[in-house]
């Protein structure tokens, strides 16, 4: 039987307090003894003798008495304790094993019943894992055999559509200067014209004078009487003659305003010529940019796969070869918002995978990306696809 430890402390301390007492009472005794005898009074005193030693032995009884029957009081409590708490602990234990069969029973049950629904349920999820994997690969080379053909389709076209617009910047400068030409030299056809014919009508006016001279001599030889028509005829000829002057100076203006035309149509020959030159630069101006642009996201890109490698972990079963692409979600300021698996080649593992996807997650933000402007991050980075191979990676 075991011994309660919660009448000890109590037991102990009463006997602690009955010592004390004892050893207070013997120091009195003692003291009282020793002392030097009273002066005697000579007043009558009666008193009774008392016999400490008696007290004290029957004081000693006393105690005893109350520490035995505290002590077999205690016995007896701590043995009804004992026995309670012996029938407590067995009913406690038979509960205690009831409770622990049926609970083992039940998890037995339990146990059994969530092993078969976990063979039913990895039976079903290896299934279709299988047939989302067979279905994933067949949408995946379509989307490749899709891709190719489509990027070579855009790729001839976009070498058709730059020799077009060749062959049209030089068929527009050749008519350009076709057109300079033929203005050239029309307006020097012009100009000769105008000088042969200012030369002949000069000439007729030389004939004409020298015949006027002439006729004056044959004039003034005349008669007197001829003197009238003579008049008259000169009159007449310098009517004539005036009126040659009017058609001269008509002619002069006429050749004038052909000379303005022809110089104000050399301008807007020259004018349009000026705007070919300016539109051909602003096409190299606009090939240059399209170059820098293709050189901004080329580094881009670079710096991106050089970002997710610094944080890609290699797993132990990645082999060169593999090949994984992932379409990633980025906002202007660079972060990524969401990545997704578009294509897996046959020998990338779920590890490999896995491991790039958590690299792109760990970059959190390609902080470099914000520098872009806005039309060409749009263009290119809102939404991008990247594919990753180990060897890629340099590891």
């Amino acid at each position: 039987m075991k011994l309660d430890h919660t009448y000890i402390l109590p037991s102990i301390f009463a006997l602690i307090v009955h010592v004390v007492v004892a050893f207070i009472v013997m120091s009195e005794w003692q003291s009282s003894s020793q002392r030097t005898p009273p002066v005697q009074v000579k007043q009558r005193v009666e008193a009774t003798l008392i016999d400490l030693d008696s007290l004290l032995a029957q004081q000693k009884l006393v105690d005893s008495a109350a520490i035995k029957k505290a002590a077999d009081k205690k016995a007896a409590a701590k043995k009804t304790a004992t026995k309670k708490a012996a029938d407590k602990k067995a009913a406690d234990k038979k509960a205690s094993d009831k409770k622990a069969a049926d609970k083992k029973a039940s998890d037995k049950k339990a146990a059994a019943k969530k092993a078969a629904d976990k063979k039913a349920a990895d039976k079903k999820v290896a299934d279709k894992k299988a047939a989302d994997k067979k279905a994933a690969k067949k949408a995946a080379d379509k989307k490749a055999t899709n891709k190719k053909a489509a990027d070579k389709k855009s790729a001839d076209k976009k070498a058709a559509d730059k020799k077009a617009a060749d062959k049209k910047v030089a068929d527009k400068k050749a008519a350009a200067k076709k057109a300079a030409d033929k203005k050239t030299a029309d307006k020097k056809a012009a100009a000769k014209k105008a000088a042969d014919k200012k030369a002949s009508d000069k000439k007729t006016a030389d004939k004409k004078a020298a015949k006027k001279v002439a006729d004056k001599k044959s004039a003034d030889k005349k008669l007197a009487d001829q003197k009238a028509a003579d008049k008259k005829a000169a009159d007449k000829k310098a009517a004539d003659k005036k009126a040659a002057d009017n058609r001269a100076d008509k002619k002069l203006a006429d050749q004038k305003a052909a000379d303005k035309k022809a110089a104000q149509e050399l301008a807007e020959v020259e004018q349009a010529l000026e705007s070919l030159l300016d539109e051909e630069e602003a096409q190299t101006d606009a090939l240059e940019q399209q170059i820098t642009n293709g050189q901004a996201v080329g580094s881009a890109v670079s710096y991106i796969k050089d970002e997710i490698g610094d944080k890609w972990v290699r797993p132990a079963n990645a082999r060169n070869g593999m090949v994984v692409e992932l379409i990633i979600y980025l906002v202007p300021t660079g972060e990524v918002v969401n990545v997704e698996v578009s294509y897996r080649d046959s020998s990338a593992t779920d590890a490999f995978v896995s491991s790039v996807v958590k690299a792109v997650k760990k970059v959190r933000r390609f902080d470099k990306l914000s520098q872009l402007n806005s039309v060409l991050f749009d263009a290119n980075f809102r939404q991008f696809t990247v594919k990753f191979k180990p060897e890629d990676l340099r590891l």
